[in-house]
């Protein structure tokens, strides 16, 4: 019953029925219940007492078997943090990360911060066509070095972007973007650089602060600021203002 009323005074002497569990509240519980590593009891009673595999660990409170691969990972999985203390030394398997957590040894070198410190990325090698961020350690793309994204979240990877490679247009700010995205009306430099000297097509207006090509329908169009500059509202008679 929700409210309980199917518990009440009943005696921690009562006995429970033979297909039953006797918790130590008293609560009579499934037999089968006892050792699942489930807190049917609600006091653990119906786990204390078991025996967990060689492949498992055993909460101190609880008594609840967990996974060994569980122990020392940095998760309090136990609920009493017992799965956690004494976490000097890792096994044979794991790897020992500065912040003293043990994880999986294979997670070394994976790309990930499976740490929380960075300390299984910052003593790798990265690969030549990879470059590897200041702080963290990890591996990124060489291609978003100065690309003008914190890949690293450390911005390591945008320090000392003064020259750009054969295959990437420099912008006034200096940034460096993808070759190809030179011209192609959008702003990738941020400063709109890359824009400003293009030559836009006979059906296209050029905007006169950002050098962006817009369609020739915008201009005078009278509802939209198309540029960004509101160059392509200026000089617009009245009859000419509706699209």
């Amino acid at each position: 019953c929700e409210d309980n009323s199917d518990e009440r005074n009943c005696s921690s002497s009562s006995s429970c029925h033979t297909s039953q569990y006797s918790c130590d509240n008293g609560h009579c519980i499934t037999g089968s219940y006892e050792c699942d590593g489930d807190n049917d009891c609600r006091d653990w009673s119906d786990e204390k007492h078991c025996q967990c595999s060689s492949s498992q660990f055993k909460c101190e409170n609880s008594g609840r078997c967990i996974p060994a691969f569980y122990k020392c990972d940095g998760d309090n999985d136990c609920g009493d943090n017992s799965d956690e203390p004494n976490c000097n030394s890792c096994s044979d398997s794991q790897y020992s990360c500065d912040n003293g957590r043990c994880i999986t040894g294979s997670y070394e070198c994976d790309g990930d911060n499976d740490c929380g410190d960075w300390s299984d990325e910052r003593r790798c090698q990265c690969r030549l066509s990879q470059f590897k961020c200041e702080n963290s350690g990890r591996c990124i793309p060489a291609r978003y070095k100065c690309d003008g994204d914190n890949d690293c979240g450390d911005n390591s990877d945008e320090q000392n972007c003064s020259s750009c490679t054969e295959s990437q247009f420099i912008c006034d700010n200096g940034r460096c973007i993808t070759g190809s995205n030179e011209c192609n009306s959008n702003n990738d430099c941020g400063d709109w650089s890359d824009e400003k000297h293009c030559q836009c097509s006979s059906s296209q207006y050029k905007c006169e602060n950002t050098g962006r090509c817009i369609p020739e329908s915008y201009v005078c169009d009278g509802a939209y600021n198309d540029c960004g500059d509101s160059s392509d509202e200026r000089n617009c008679s009245s009859s000419s203002s509706t699209k």
